[in-house]
């Protein structure tokens, strides 16, 4: 399968994500040409009422909608909303709905049915997709005043904002999509789930059931070293890590051991229980919560033997 340009997207409100491991991220082609909606139906095809957000405030939505439009020229760019996502973008007029339509309103969306079925996403968020890496740092600095940590992309809480060359592909906007979702019901989502969650889908694909599945990426490279070094983040450190030791000098180790780890999760039918035992807090701590979904009869450390065994089995 055909891939895309490298990715290495980073929280913007928090420390540099994956700092400690150069590696560049392949994204599936389907989420940056916009094969998505060849695939799996876009939205066009449905019925209006199944998308799976909740119109947002009107009034908060109109009020980002005119700060796009108050701050970039409508001679350049393109102006849309899907659901809570007020999008601007200098893409042109094809490449914008590949984007809107098969990330957003398809791949988006049924994770958003998937994952995240208690709370929708409904507090309206600026998307800016700028079309390339000139587009994007310029953008920037006339925006913001100041060029970005990462030429990819990333998610501001405080700007209430997507910031994304997309020109590097749909797996960056998926990745902090997830992220604004999961924010939205999980205020408290712990770093090593949301970033676990959000690697995860950057490279998708889907099953025979038509599901949205993370698959096989680049953070696979870097665990299997780990692996081979002895050296991989153990799941009773990493499921109980503070985000500033999760954002810390071992990020790259974290980042992959979290991303396998909900990988090998979604590959037992466990993924979404997972997540949801934690954001209720159906049990004491996230052991426990890890234990649960893998039987109950089960030590973490055994847990952690059966994922990384199923890891060395994986192929990019």
């Amino acid at each position: 399968m055909a891939r895309t340009a490298p990715y290495r997207g980073v929280r913007r409100d928090r420390p540099a994500a994956s700092k400690g491991r150069a590696v560049p991220i392949v994204l599936v082609a389907l989420l940056a040409v916009g094969l998505a909606s060849v695939l799996w139906p876009s939205r066009g095809a449905r019925a209006e009422n199944e998308s799976p957000w909740p119109e947002p405030d009107a009034e908060a939505a109109k009020k980002l909608a005119d700060e796009l439009k108050r701050d970039l020229p409508a001679k350049d760019f393109r102006f849309e909303q899907a659901g809570p996502w007020i999008v601007a973008t200098d893409l042109d007029a094809a490449a914008t709905r590949r984007f809107i339509d098969g990330t957003i309103r398809t791949y988006a969306a049924d994770i958003q049915r998937q994952l995240f079925d208690k709370t929708p996403r409904r507090t309206p968020v600026k998307v800016y997709l700028f079309k390339d890496e000139r587009s994007y740092n310029g953008w920037n600095e006339k925006l913001f005043g100041e060029k970005p940590s990462t030429p990819y992309g990333y998610y501001s809480r405080t700007r209430k904002a997507l910031v994304m060359n997309i020109g590097t592909g749909g797996g960056t906007l998926l990745h902090e999509m997830v992220h604004a979702m999961a924010e939205e019901e999980f205020p408290a989502i712990p770093a090593w789930l949301n970033e676990g969650l959000g690697s995860l889908y950057e490279a998708s694909s889907r099953d025979a059931k038509g599901r949205v599945v993370g698959i096989a990426n680049w953070r696979l490279t870097g665990l299997l070293a780990d692996l081979k070094a002895g050296t991989a983040v153990k799941f009773a450190d990493l499921v109980g890590m503070s985000d500033e030791e999760f954002y810390g000098e071992n990020s790259g180790s974290n980042y992959a051991s979290a991303r396998y780890l909900m990988q090998w999760l979604q590959s037992q039918g466990q993924l979404e229980a997972f997540y949801r035992r934690i954001r209720d807090k159906t049990d004491d701590d996230p052991q426990a919560s890890l234990r649960a979904v893998c039987g109950g009869k089960v030590t973490i450390a055994e847990i952690e033997a059966k994922c990384y065994a199923w890891v060395k089995t994986l192929k990019r």
